[in-house]
This record gives structure tokens, C-alpha cells and sequence, in this order.
């Protein structure tokens, strides 16, 4: 008999730390059963009996756990992975027991979604893949999908920021493909379904759908979704068989109340006076007399013993909360791990097996191995650093999440995190070039000149951390490091060590570069230049020197100001933008980046779409897609390197000023505004304007919305409950009616009212 169903079961479950330091993700136990248990019988359930499962991590404990399937009532045989081979390459293995449409489910999610409902929606629509959709009000964590009025997949966003947050529709994890699909499955790689197959697919034409489940689905990922999975088994919301009530040989004393929904096990005890509320207490668990267990899940043998507080918590396997200790929301003990008497654990805190506090303590961060780590806060200035262990963490997350291998490390002026930084990356096995001091623009063009892996700026009490190409981290490397240091998930130190070199001449190969860029010379128009930094005006003025400017005149940001016939420039101490100075008064920043874009283009003949680059210079040329070729890295650095926009400005005041010059380009103006946006509403912000500007919308960092004569952009911040909003027109009266019509939908929108204002 042919293979009709494959559970993927090799995950480890890294979020759900320290839950599965012992145990692979689908034996997570929900009500005392493992939680691939519940994909089984879903399956059975639906006349699926024959069923493979892919394992990877730890598979002698699946095996053990469910045998050949016969306790379950199904046929059930594994395919083990002996090296990594992704979400699709797994599958694979079962492809020449298979001959006709199959489904492929998560060994670690909840569902009970129709599956004959959906295998019809499969076969009427003569699909090559069907993903089960659910729509979900917050969808950063999942593979986004967009559909089109006939179901059929348009787009596949893998785990977007806030800003690419376009539809509420995500896959489940849940499929059904016809068995063709093999044949666009490498035999090679680590091939995944949503990162790498889907899209495939969609660029390859082929028929992709999206079913949209109404049934429950929960993906069981971090503590939150497990708690709120084991809450909705006791409330019945997914329509799964599971157990429930008091079993008969639990032990539950007069005088304790059980409220709300529960879950009392085999051989557990409530002792006198004790309050279990809402809550899964497991297998042979104590709850002592008085204590207080509410929303929270005990694991086998664990206990709350007398007159202890257990609140939105996880205790598992023989953890121990000792008498009058207390645990905050979202707390985690791992295996046997203990909370002496009296102790505190504030909210989130985690505990790894067998760690132990001191009694009485307050514990504020979660502790592994006996040291404690919080998630890193993101700023402006890059990652917080509150500590060295902190600043040690962050770059060890950094080596994990993208693999570098050879780092530049940098400073911002005098920083007492650099050599902190630069040790750590060597313990992690990196190979670091130091080049003492530069700005963040010229740290990211030494990366790209070298082609190093990655660079590391320290700052006062933060870190900037710069990957391939000098580009930032993405929001997903941001939220994939900030889990690396939650979980300690981090390269053994001295494992295979790196060094650290002196790199003396990195100043030198930023401005040799640049210069290369700017060809002609020389420069005669007389130059001011301002800055509070004096290692950066050093820069910028040796630059200038080398066009061979003729009148050079240097000063602090307090004495900024040109004479007749000069050009000044203002940079900030940071060197990542320039103010542009005239005897007439600054030039606004947007005429002052249309000027560098019109001179780029004469040069290069190409413009580039990069995130901020004014929707007037469409009327220089078309703009073209980013891609990896020269000129769209020499646009980027133009557009965020204060010192390179002097240079290249500079460059065409060889036949007179740059006020000449204003008459020839395209002028605009922008207003831009933030407003207050709780982080839930953000998708659905950019969801609801969507759909309201279907025809005039480009999707891409957030929305840009197209009106007769000007153009509104909304990104919501990756970090803060906050939306900007930027109204572009050829008059500054209308790019602020644009700006502020927009803000007040969005205000209006997380108010809760309906706007039907349009746009005049």
C-alpha cells in the first residue's frame, strides 16, 4: 500500500528552550500526549492509516514513542535523515512509495482541519501543491501568503518583517501535493518548502493554491502558542480526541478547588487548601498545600509545593518550585531544574535542567549553565550592551545566525567594546581585521572591498553588526540573533579559535575607493566643511585635498555657515548623511539627494529603487530593481555615506557652484510623520490599505501608494508600535495633505472607526 500521509518530525524546537534541552519538538506532551500524537490521529481520523514520519533530531526517541503505530491504530515508518536535508529533501526520501496525491503534515503543530474538504479543493483545482492556509492576526513568525480571486498562490513571503506584512493568510506547515512534486525537489542541498520550492514553483508558472482552513490550527512554537494550545485542548476549540477531567487515580483533597478548565493526571496530588486553576497538571505532579498553580502546565513528576505561586508557567519533568517561591507569566523550568524556597522568578524568566537558585533570590534573567542572559534590546545605535557578557553573547549569536567567518571589527570614536567584541568573535573561530576607528559607511565599503563576511561597529554600549556586502542585518537576522542569545545557541568559545590582525589602512582604501568613483578633477570652487568629529573632517578634508580642491575651509558643526561663492557642508559626527550648505540657506535633504541621483545617473546611466530614494527621480529614468552589480552598491553608498555624497557633490562643482545646477533636476518635497500603532495592528494596517489601493500599490519595504501627483509610503518601525508615513508631491502643501491624510486612516483604523475619507 502506497504511503498516503508524511509527518515531518525532525525538529528540534530551539524556540520552545528549555522545553526541548531533552526531548525532540513533537514529544512536547499537550494533556500527557506527545504532540505529533494528535497529527496521527488527525490522520486516522480521516481514513489515513498508512504514514510516514521524517526524523532528524533525537529519532531513537520518536521511535520509542509511537513504535510502528499499531498503539495509535495506523502503520507508521520512519525515514531518518543522516545528514540535514531540509523541509523538501525529507520528503523526498518517501518518493518511491508514493503514486498518487499524499499529505504532508508538521510533527509539531495542532490542526484539525478538514482534510477531505481540502484534498477535493486539490483535485478540482488539478493542483501540483496545496497549502493549508489560516489567517492569523500577527504573521511574523510564518511563511506569508498572498492568493488571487481563483485560490491560486501570487506570492510567498518567508517570515517578513513588519513591513512586508501584506496578507493575513499563512501556511500551516499543512500540504497536499500531487505526486509530480518530486520531480522539482533537488536531489542535492537542503532544499525547504518555503524558502526554496514555493518560489519555484510561482516563477515557474506551475499550479499553486491556497486552501484556507476554518478549522483550528496552532503552530506550537515558543511558550506562548504552547500554553494557548493546551488551554484551547481544555476548552475543546480544535476537535482532536484528547484526554481531559480528573483521572481516577489522581488525589485531589476536600478542601482544594479546581477552577475553570483542567487537567489533573494519573497519580497526581492536591494537597489541602491548594487552588489549580485553568491549568494541566501531569503524571504523578505535587501540588502542596496552599499553593496556587493558575494557566500554567506541570510535566510529569514535577511539583508546586506548599504555599507556592505557579502563574503562566512550565514546569517540566521533576522541575521543582520549593514552598513560598513564585513564578511569573511566560516562565519556563526545564528538566529537573528547581526554584528554592522563598525565590522569585520574574515574568519570562527561564530556568535550563537542573539549574538552582539561591533561596530567596530574585531572579530577573534566565539562567543556562549558571550564567543569565536577557534578549537584546535593538536601538538606533544598533544592539544594547549592558554588560560584556551581553556584548560577548551578541557577537557569538552574530557568527551563529550568519555564518562569518572573517570579520572587520571598528570603532565609533573611543568605545570600551571594541577589543571586548573583537575577542569574542576570535573565541567564536573568526578571523577579525581591526581597523581601529571608522565610521559605519566606511566599515561597510572596507567589507565590500575585502569581501570579508561581516563587520562589527562597537559604539558607546552598543554594537552594529553589518553582514555580506556591508549591508545590515535584516529584520529576520535581528529576531533570528535575539533567539541565538535566548537560547544560548552559540558557537562552543575555543572550539576552533580565529586571531585577531591589525588592519591600519582601511581609512585609506574607503577614500581610495571613492576617489576612484570620482574621476574628475580638479576642484576649484572654494568648500567649507563642518563636523564635531575631528577624525571625520580629517577624512573628508584629505579627500578633498586629492580632488585638488584649491580653498578648503574647516569647522565644528557650531560654526557652520558659507560666505559668498562657497558650498558648505555639514556632516554629522556618525558620517551617515550631509546637509549641503548655500549662501542662499540649506538645500532641503530631498533636493539635495535628486541633485546626487541626477549626477548618478549621468554617471552610470541607472537608477536603482533602494529603500528612501525619492519617487521624483522616476522622472530622471525609470528605476530598476536592486541587484548585486557595482553601480547599485555605489548608489546605496551615495545614499547613507555622508563623506561620499561630499565627494561626488563636490566633484561637480568643477565649473561653478552646485546652485547652477538646482534648475536642471526634478524637485520635491516630503513629509514625513510617525504614528502610534500597537505591534497587532501593524499587518493588519498594511492589509486594509492594500486592499483599499489595489490598483495604485507597490508592495515593498511597506506600501507605496500612488495619487494623482504625489505618492504616500507607510513601513511600519520592525522595533517600536509605531508606523512612519511619508507623503512625496512637486508642492509641499500637498506632500503634507498626503502625510496627514494617511496618518489619520491609520489613527482612525486603531481606533477601531470606520474612514471612509478619500484623498481630493
Amino acid at each position: 500500500m502506497s504511503i498516503q500521509a508524511i509527518i515531518m518530525a525532525g525538529g528540534e524546537g530551539m524556540r520552545l528552550r528549555p522545553l526541548t534541552s531533552h526531548i525532540p519538538k513533537p514529544l512536547v506532551p499537550l494533556l500527557g500526549e506527545p504532540v505529533m500524537g494528535y497529527s496521527v490521529k488527525l490522520l486516522k481520523t480521516y481514513g489515513v492509516r498508512d504514514i510516514g514520519a521524517t526524523l532528524w533530531y533525537q529519532p531513537e526517541k520518536i521511535r520509542r514513542a509511537f513504535g510502528s503505530g499499531e498503539g495509535y491504530g495506523v502503520s507508521l515508518r520512519y525515514y531518518e535523515e543522516t545528514e540535514p536535508l531540509g523541509t523538501a529533501g525529507s520528503v523526498k526520501m518517501a518518493r518511491d512509495e508514493i503514486k498518487e496525491s499524499f499529505f504532508v503534515l508538521s510533527g509539531d503543530g495542532l490542526t484539525d482541519c478538514d482534510l477531505t474538504d481540502a484534498l477535493r479543493f486539490h483535485r478540482e483545482k488539478k493542483a501540483l501543491a496545496t497549502l493549508v492556509l489560516k489567517r492569523v492576526p500577527v504573521p511574523l513568525a510564518f511563511g506569508v501568503v498572498m492568493t488571487d480571486g481563483d485560490s491560486r498562490v501570487t506570492r510567498f513571503i518567508e517570515k517578513p518583517g513588519w513591513s512586508r506584512v501584506f496578507s493575513d493568510l499563512v501556511n500551516t506547515g499543512t500540504y497536499i501535493f500531487s505526486p509530480e512534486i518530486f520531480d522539482y525537489i533537488p536531489d542535492t542541498g537542503a532544499p525547504d518548502f518555503g524558502k526554496d520550492i514555493f518560489p519555484a514553483l510561482l516563477a515557474g508558472g506551475l499550479p499553486v493554491y491556497g486552501y484556507e482552513t476554518k478549522g483550528y490550527w496552532c503552530d506550537v512554537g515558543d511558550l506562548k502558542t504552547y500554553l494557548q494550545a493546551q488551554r484551547d485542548l481544555l476548552e475543546d476549540v480544535p476537535r482532536l480526541p484528547h484526554a481531559q477531567g480528573v483521572h481516577p487515580d489522581a488525589k485531589i483533597a476536600p478542601s482544594a478547588r479546581l477552577e475553570g478548565v483542567c487537567f489533573i493526571g494519573p497519580g497526581a496530588s492536591v494537597g489541602p487548601g491548594a487552588v489549580v486553576r485553568d491549568s494541566v497538571i501531569g503524571a504523578n505532579c505535587v501540588v502542596g498545600a496552599g499553593a496556587v498553580v493558575e494557566d500554567s502546565c506541570l510535566w510529569t513528576g514535577a511539583q508546586a509545593q506548599a504555599k507556592s505561586s505557579v502563574s503562566g508557567s512550565v514546569l517540566c519533568e521533576g522541575a521543582s518550585v520549593r514552598q513560598g517561591a513564585e513564578t511569573g507569566a511566560g516562565c519556563a523550568l526545564g528538566k529537573k531544574a528547581t526554584v528554592r524556597a522563598l525565590s522569585q522568578l520574574r515574568p519570562g524568566v527561564r530556568l535550563w535542567p537542573y539549574v538552582k537558585t539561591a533561596a530567596g533570590a530574585v531572579v530577573t534573567r534566565s539562567v543556562t549553565q549558571g550564567e543569565s542572559y536577557a534578549a537584546p534590546v535593538w536601538s538606533a545605535r544598533g544592539a544594547e550592551c549592558d554588560s560584556a557578557v551581553t556584548a560577548c553573547d551578541l557577537c557569538g549569536a552574530f557568527v551563529q545566525v550568519t555564518g562569518a567567518r572573517r570579520v572587520i571589527v571598528a570603532r565609533a570614536g573611543d568605545s570600551a567594546l571594541h577589543a571586548l567584541a573583537a575577542a569574542a568573535l576570535a573565541a567564536a573561530g573568526v578571523k577579525v581585521l581591526d581597523a581601529g576607528e571608522l565610521t559605519a559607511p566606511m566599515l561597510q565599503a572596507l567589507i565590500r572591498a575585502v569581501k570579508a563576511d561581516g563587520g562589527v561597529l562597537s559604539g558607546d554600549q552598543a554594537l552594529r553588526f553589518f553582514g555580506k556586502g556591508g549591508l545590515p542585518l535584516t529584520d529576520q537576522q535581528k529576531t533570528a540573533l535575539d533567539g541565538c542569545v535566548l537560547r544560548q545557541e552559540l558557537p562552543e568559545a575555543f572550539g576552533q579559535p580565529g586571531n585577531v590582525a591589525p588592519f591600519s589602512g582601511g581609512a585609506e582604501v574607503y577614500l581610495s575607493g571613492l576617489l576612484a568613483f570620482c574621476r574628475e578633477k580638479p576642484l576649484y570652487s572654494p568648500v567649507a566643511m563642518f563636523c564635531d568629529s575631528q577624525k571625520v573632517l580629517t577624512w573628508a578634508e584629505e579627500g578633498l585635498k586629492r580632488m585638488n580642491a584649491r580653498d578648503i575651509r574647516l569647522g565644528g558643526a557650531s560654526e557652520a555657515g558659507v560666505k559668498e561663492g562657497e558650498t558648505g557642508f555639514l556632516l554629522p559626527e556618525s558620517g551617515e548623511d550631509v546637509a549641503v550648505l548655500l549662501p542662499d540657506g540649506p538645500l532641503s535633504p530631498e533636493d539635495k539627494d535628486m541633485l546626487a541621483l541626477w549626477l548618478f545617473y549621468h554617471r552610470e546611466k541607472a537608477l536603482f529603487d533602494l529603500p528612501g530614494t525619492p519617487r521624483a527621480a522616476e522622472e530622471i529614468v525609470p528605476l530598476q530593481a536592486p541587484d548585486d552589480s557595482p553601480a547599485c552598491a555605489r548608489q546605496r553608498a551615495l545614499m547613507g555615506d555622508g563623506l561620499a555624497a561630499v565627494l561626488f557633490l563636490s566633484e561637480a562643482m568643477k565649473d561653478g557652484p552646485l546652485a547652477d545646477l538646482l534648475p536642471k533636476i526634478p524637485h520635491t518635497h516630503m513629509s514625513r510623520r510617525e504614528v502610534a500603532c500597537d505591534m497587532r495592528d501593524k499587518g493588519r494596517v498594511l492589509r486594509t490599505l492594500c486592499g483599499q489601493n489595489a490598483g495604485g500599490c507597490v508592495l515593498g519595504e511597506g506600501l507605496r501608494i500612488a495619487h494623482h501627483g504625489g505618492f504616500a509610503t507607510i513601513v511600519p518601525d520592525a522595533h517600536r508600535p509605531a508606523v512612519r508615513v511619508t507623503g512625496e508631491a512637486p508642492d509641499s502643501e500637498f506632500a503634507r495633505e498626503l502625510c496627514d491624510f494617511y496618518v489619520r486612516k491609520i489613527q482612525n483604523m486603531t481606533n477601531g472607526q470606520n474612514n471612509l475619507e478619500t484623498m481630493p
